[in-house]
C-alpha cells in the first residue's frame, strides 16, 4: 500500500527502519482478523462504529493485554489520549499511558512514528495494519488502527492491537527507562 519514511532520534538512530501500511485482510494474524471482524460487525453501515456500542469484553481475551483505545480531539493537529492501554503495552514501553496524550510518550521516535500512523487512518477513514521493521528485530511488528465516530461522521476515537506475540523481549530495550 504505502511505505512511510524512517523514523530517527537526532538524524542518527533508526530504531524503526521501515513501516509499511497494507490492508489488514491481506495479514495471517488471528488477532488483527479477531479485530477487524468486531470492528466490521459493530460498524454495520457506517464508515466507522461507535466507541460506546463497543464492548472490549467480546474480543477474545488472548487480544486484551495488546489493545488501545484513544480518544481523538480534533485539532490542528489533533490530540490522541490513551482512553485503554492494555498491559501487555506496559511491558514493551516500560510505563502505563492510560490518560496520557501521545506528547507524554518519553520516547521522542515512538511519538513521532505513531503520530504518522494516526493521522493516515484519519485520512483514509478505514483500518490499516502497519507492518514495522526494527533495526535488529527480525519479524515486522503488526499494529492494526481503526476509526471509531459516536457521531458517524468525524473521527472521535480510534482503536487498536498490536500484535506483540514472540517480539516484546526483543523489542524491549528500544525504550526508555524501567516498568512503572
Amino acid at each position: 500500500m504505502k511505505t512511510l519514511p524512517p523514523i530517527s532520534i537526532d538524524g542518527k538512530t533508526r530504531l524503526v527502519v521501515k513501516s509499511e501500511a497494507v490492508p489488514p485482510e491481506t495479514i495471517d494474524d488471528p488477532g488483527v482478523q479477531a479485530c477487524l471482524s468486531y470492528w466490521t460487525e459493530k460498524k454495520g453501515d457506517a464508515f466507522a462504529p461507535k466507541w460506546s456500542e463497543f464492548r472490549l469484553y467480546e474480543l477474545p481475551a488472548r487480544v486484551l493485554p495488546y489493545l488501545l483505545v484513544l480518544d481523538v480531539a480534533p485539532g490542528p493537529p489533533p490530540t490522541f489520549t490513551y482512553r485503554y492501554w492494555g498491559t501487555g503495552h506496559t511491558q514493551y514501553h516500560r510505563r502505563d499511558y492510560t490518560g496520557k496524550t501521545l506528547e507524554d510518550m518519553v520516547d521522542a521516535w515512538s511519538t513521532e512514528l505513531l503520530t504518522v500512523q494516526y493521522l493516515m487512518v484519519m485520512e483514509t477513514r478505514r483500518p490499516i495494519v502497519f507492518l514495522n521493521s526494527y533495526d535488529g528485530v527480525e519479524t515486522p511488528l503488526k499494529s492494526l488502527r481503526m476509526p471509531l465516530s459516536e457521531d458517524g461522521q468525524t473521527i472521535t476515537h480510534m482503536f487498536g492491537y498490536v500484535g506483540r506475540t514472540g517480539l516484546a523481549e526483543s523489542l524491549q530495550p528500544l525504550f526508555s527507562g524501567t516498568l512503572d
